[in-house]
């Protein structure tokens, strides 16, 4: 921490939407040079705090200063020229436009006549990248680009703009190790120069290494505030969630049977998967680990025949399936919750019910196909009791959820067609630690109904916690398998680096 004087001092902020109440008399202190920690289970307020902070919502109460001065901000354009930069968990780039573009995005240079700068633009974001030790293609599409690199063009945009205060939503949640380390050099760079860092991250283990203090909400309302220094992780997730996680990764009472359910042979998809086979039994949970890059999650689209061109044979239940189409896989019992919800596994506009329908209309349609709402509204409030979404009343817009029920609506989808193979892609990816128990148990208890279960996750200790058996990839192709309760982290990372 540079110094004692706050740079921002948020004061008894209170927000309330239609049925919820968001935030009550909400206070936070940030000093100049410091990062602070923000933490809270999904629903707890805070990205409804940071989007009052950047002018994205307006508070209801309350008063916010910078540098000691009371500011009103009412939209995005005032938070920035407060000096406030946010970097969401969802990424805000234009994805047909370069990172120079996007970078100088709303305050394009241009010549008298109106001709843009673009010579004079490229090299000042050439020598920023430069001062950063960071390279990537100036001259291509960010939508073009790994999602990694996107996000530190995102958190590097914040930078570019001169914000006193950045507020990092999950900033990790899609980076390798590399680019984490990376990223923290950044930010003790940032918070040497007298920046404020507002990190929010899921992963506890990430605050204790790059915070000092941390605030948690509960609830909307402030539940305490820690020097990291004197607490540990045990003292955050009883603050966050109010009690001991004692059964964090659910115990199983179900063994895998020898009968398998899910069988793949030489899936090849003629770029990141090669020649892979592999089978699922009835009740098992199955992980896939891996550096980023291995190809997992392209196995699994491969499998969904999420890419058109994939190659290979799936048998269920001993019996080969033709498989030409996402709805051929539906048809024949695999679910598919993919990695980035928001876009592939969800209709954000939609209701919490329209959601859960939408897999199997048929199962809400009368005789002449029309969708009887009465159905739907009954079969989305027998999800929302059995997987505990939150949500006031279930035609809610399922965008408006935390990330955690975000993922149950996923499941409640998947689960109302007649599933027998169930593939999550990093199902806990920017959700908390009581939301993540959740979807463990939810994982364990469609296995122990019979079903096989694939697991695709970059977090190592999800993986042994929750697999009955690992598989391990390296570059398109299975380079390991272990029993998860012979497993360990070194074992599994050898596998994975081609040791």
């Amino acid at each position: 921490m540079e110094n004692t004087i706050p740079v921002l001092e948020i004061k008894n902020v209170s927000k309330s939407f239609p049925g919820v109440k968001a935030l009550q008399n909400v206070s936070l202190t940030a000093y100049k040079g410091e990062c602070l920690a923000l933490i809270g289970e999904n629903g707890a307020g805070k990205s409804t705090l940071m989007k009052i902070l950047s002018g994205a919502y307006s508070m209801d109460e309350g008063e916010i200063y910078i540098e000691g001065k009371k500011v009103n901000i009412h939209n995005p354009a005032e938070g920035q020229k407060a000096g406030v930069g946010v970097i969401y968990q969802e990424l805000s780039l234009v994805r047909q436009f370069t990172a120079v573009e996007n970078l100088f995005l709303g305050r394009w240079e241009t010549a008298p006549g109106g001709v843009v700068k673009w010579k004079e633009m490229k090299k000042q974001v050439e020598d920023f990248y430069k001062s950063l030790g960071l390279h990537f293609n100036l001259n291509v599409p960010v939508g073009r680009l790994s999602v990694a690199q996107c996000q530190l063009i995102e958190i590097t945009r914040a930078v570019f703009m001169n914000s006193k205060i950045i507020v990092m939503d999950e900033p990790t949640s899609s980076l390798t190790n590399t680019e984490v380390e990376i990223l923290f050099d950044l930010m003790k760079r940032l918070q040497s120069q007298g920046i404020t860092i507002i990190f929010i991250s899921h992963k506890l283990e990430e605050l204790f290494r790059a915070c000092e203090r941390v605030y948690v909400m509960k609830d909307g309302c402030n539940a305490g505030e820690f020097q990291l220094r004197d607490i540990n992780k045990d003292t955050l997730v009883r603050a966050m969630v109010g009690r001991e996680l004692k059964n964090y990764y659910p115990r199983k009472t179900n063994t895998p049977s020898d009968k398998v359910v899910l069988e793949v042979k030489d899936v090849d998809d003629g770029k990141m998967v090669h020649g892979v086979s592999f089978q699922v039994h009835a009740g098992e949970i199955l992980g896939f680990s891996g550096l980023v890059g291995a190809g997992r999650t392209e196995t699994m689209r491969a499998i969904f025949k999420a890419e058109p061109k994939a190659k290979g044979h799936v048998y269920i239940d001993g019996q080969e399936v033709s498989i030409k189409s996402p709805a051929d896989a539906i048809r024949h019992g695999i679910a598919f919750a993919t990695e980035d919800r928001r876009y592939e596994g969800l209709v954000l506009p939609l209701s919490v019910a329209h959601n859960i329908s939408m897999a199997n209309f048929d199962s809400i349609c009368n005789k002449a196909g029309f969708i009887n709402l009465r159905k739907e509204r009954a079969l989305a409030e027998k999800y929302k009791d059995n997987f505990n979404i939150r949500t006031p009343d279930v035609n809610k817009k399922v965008g408006e959820l935390s990330g955690g029920n975000q993922q149950k609506v996923v499941v409640a989808k998947w689960m109302n067609t007649n599933v027998r193979v169930f593939i999550f892609d990093e199902p806990t990816r920017g959700i908390d630690v009581g939301a993540k128990a959740e979807i463990y148990q939810l994982m364990v208890d469609i296995a122990a109904q019979g079903n096989a279960v694939i697991m695709v996750s970059s977090e190592l200790p999800e993986v042994l916690g929750v697999s009955d058996r690992i598989l391990i990839m390296r570059e398109g192709k299975i380079t390991g398998e272990l029993l998860a309760h012979e497993a360990d982290e070194e074992s599994i990372i050898s596998f994975a680096i081609g040791g």
